[in-house]
């Protein structure tokens, strides 16, 4: 079923790239392309990689983005931002095409993992098996931070997973590479919205302090985990002495942006190359996405139409 839907994806970029890939290049004579990952394959990677070099972006690093971001910079040329957010263990080889195209990166790193290996949403399967309330990692996401904490750390006591994240050497390999800046991706990597003041206001200071006293270096920049953040983020960021935050919204011309919300478009780790190009180009959002929405609504209601005849 994946891939029949990489493949279906593919098709659909490749598409809407070959009808509208100039008209979608030249908004970015006047906006950053900010682009995430998480955990990408190297083919995937370099399929990325290879297009903007081959339409001529320029790659910047964090403190560039950030002038640009307050307006201190003039952006002259295409230029690509690339981050990467969770610090996984795969990130590692991808390391060769970054040295290769004199790529500077930003990753984002959650303390927890690091120590422990795993990420909370690797034990969603297990804690599915057990508890009839969760259904899929959305269930935990709704739940106060707390009361899903609270699951978690009964399934790390329970169950073994396989190291996923970097451990502290690795941490360290990366923060001493001249083209990685880390910045942090808080402590626990919560559900921001479902906290409370003292439980966030814990996830982004211990997170800064610990990642400092580990690298022996200054943390500026954080990005939302899950995306989700309010107003009273930016004060909490601002009292820590962040100097800029990362969010997931796809918007990059959004007037009166930020430096605590600086946009970025993900990039899908189970997609192909040519849907990623769609989706960074802004043409997967423009029209696929309300395709797909509309056919999942009208699937939705035949669903209901069915149900209500045998009722």
């Amino acid at each position: 079923m994946q891939k029949f839907k990489q493949i279906a994806g593919n098709i659909l970029g490749f598409i809407v790239i070959l009808c509208c890939k100039r008209v979608a290049l030249q908004k970015f004579d006047k906006h950053v392309l900010s682009i995430y990952f998480h955990n990408p394959s190297v083919l995937l990677f370099k399929g990325i990689i290879h297009f903007l070099y081959a339409n001529k972006f320029q790659f910047i690093g964090e403190q560039e983005m950030y002038y640009i971001t307050l307006g201190k910079q003039e952006l002259k040329g295409r230029k690509v931002f690339i981050s990467f957010d969770d610090a996984w263990k795969g990130n590692l080889k991808l390391i060769p095409i970054i040295e290769k195209y004199q790529i500077p990166i930003s990753i984002f790193v959650p303390i927890k993992p690091v120590v422990s290996g795993n990420y909370w949403w690797e034990y969603v399967p297990y804690l599915k098996s057990k508890y009839s309330e969760i259904s899929n990692a959305e269930s935990l996401k709704k739940m106060r931070n707390s009361k899903r904490m609270e699951y978690i750390r009964k399934a790390e006591t329970e169950i073994v997973l396989d190291r996923t994240a970097v451990n502290l050497k690795e941490l360290e390999y990366l923060h001493k590479h001249p083209l990685v800046t880390i910045g942090s991706h808080t402590y626990h990597h919560p559900i921001g919205i479902q906290c409370t003041d003292e439980e966030l206001e814990f996830e982004y200071s211990e997170s800064k302090k610990i990642l400092e006293t580990w690298l022996s270096t200054k943390i500026n920049s954080l990005a939302y985990p899950n995306g989700d953040y309010e107003e009273r983020d930016w004060k909490l960021l601002k009292k820590d002495g962040y100097k800029m935050a990362f969010t997931t919204s796809p918007n990059l011309s959004r007037e009166n942006i930020g430096e605590y919300e600086i946009p970025r478009i993900s990039m899908n780790t189970m997609g192909g190359k040519f849907e990623n190009i769609a989706r960074m180009l802004g043409l997967w959002h423009q029209y696929i996405q309300p395709l797909q929405l509309k056919l999942k609504s009208n699937r939705k209601r035949e669903s209901i139409q069915i149900i209500d005849q045998y009722s």
